[in-house]
């Protein structure tokens, strides 16, 4: 019986840039493994309870941000009341901003063989855990570690634009948005459309109905070295949210502050570190995780999920 699994997003940065990596894998892998690669999200569910019911210890995920958070959601959904496995993540994505957090470096040949060759040869892999954020108000429930609307949406769709998609040209988007902000440029007013929604954070309600963006997260770093989520790993069983009812430029000034983990004082942005989130619309409302895009209803709950064990290889 496979005691280490590997879900392959044949779509994902990595793969696309090198088809055989797949192959590779299940070279690796060998008959002590299983390498699986579905296509659609009916697929994958009936994956994970494949995994569930052979007891894997080691899940793999080789794919990006976007990857993982939907092998979690299946995941989650396949296993109820079962442990989940040990998570590995592989870094085969166009974003690997998770990984990057918990400070997994590498290829994701190399992550694997070390996995792998820590795993059957019983030497202990250094692990962390975080709690994933449970997103409701959409056909279903959806699991991952950072949630956006407003600008840090319409961000991450901005830069999917791109045509090949890297933290640098990530970067480059942001510097370009910082000087738009300066002058009201057009590029700063497409990325700023705000997010029309009310704001409950644990049955007490936040000012006003128009942010720039109502963001939150498990994990303290968002890309770039950004981390407004600093009281997210200090508080087991919440998540940190923030509120930006400020204008572009309000947010440009906080984010040296942002990027040192420091509190922000400003009397239009709010902060909290609650168990549950909840968001309100007269109008259905769409939502990223983990820099996937999502419709939604009208009221959309955030809460802290079950805690997941990430191998540190």
């Amino acid at each position: 019986m496979p005691g280490i699994a590997v879900v392959s997003n044949p779509r994902s940065r990595q793969n696309r840039k090198d088809p055989s990596l797949s192959g590779q894998m299940s070279f690796m892998l060998g008959a002590r493994g299983l390498l699986a690669q579905p296509q659609t999200r009916d697929e994958l569910v009936a994956q994970a309870r494949v995994f569930r019911d052979q007891g894997i210890d080691v899940l793999a995920v080789n794919g990006g941000d976007g990857t993982l958070h939907m092998v979690l959601t299946a995941m989650i959904e396949a296993y109820e009341d079962t442990p989940l496995p040990s998570i590995a993540i592989l870094r085969g994505g166009t974003m690997n901003t998770i990984a990057h957090g918990l400070g997994i470096k590498g290829s994701p040949g190399e992550i694997l063989s070390s996995v792998l060759l820590r795993y059957h040869t019983n030497q202990p892999i250094p692990w962390a855990e975080r709690h994933i954020l449970k997103v409701e108000g959409g056909e279903r429930p959806v699991y991952g570690f950072l949630f956006g609307n407003g600008l840090l949406s319409n961000f991450l769709e901005e830069h999917y634009r791109h045509p090949d998609p890297s933290p640098l040209s990530a970067t480059w988007l942001l510097i370009r948005a910082c000087v738009s902000a300066l002058h009201n440029g057009e590029l700063i007013r497409r990325l700023s459309a705000r997010a029309r929604c009310r704001v409950e954070v644990d049955g007490r309600p936040w000012p006003g109905d128009s942010y720039l963006t109502v963001t939150m997260g498990t994990v303290d770093d968002i890309g770039l070295g950004f981390r407004p989520f600093y009281e997210a790993l200090r508080h087991a069983g919440r998540l940190h949210v923030v509120g930006f009812a400020c204008d572009a430029l309000g947010i440009v000034r906080c984010l040296p502050r942002v990027r040192m983990a420091l509190p922000i004082e400003a009397k239009d942005i709010y902060s909290a570190v609650p168990e549950r989130v909840v968001l309100s619309s007269d109008t259905p409302m769409t939502f990223m995780v983990d820099g996937d895009f999502h419709p939604a209803g009208q009221v959309l709950t955030v809460s802290a999920g079950p805690r997941i064990r990430f191998l540190l290889p």
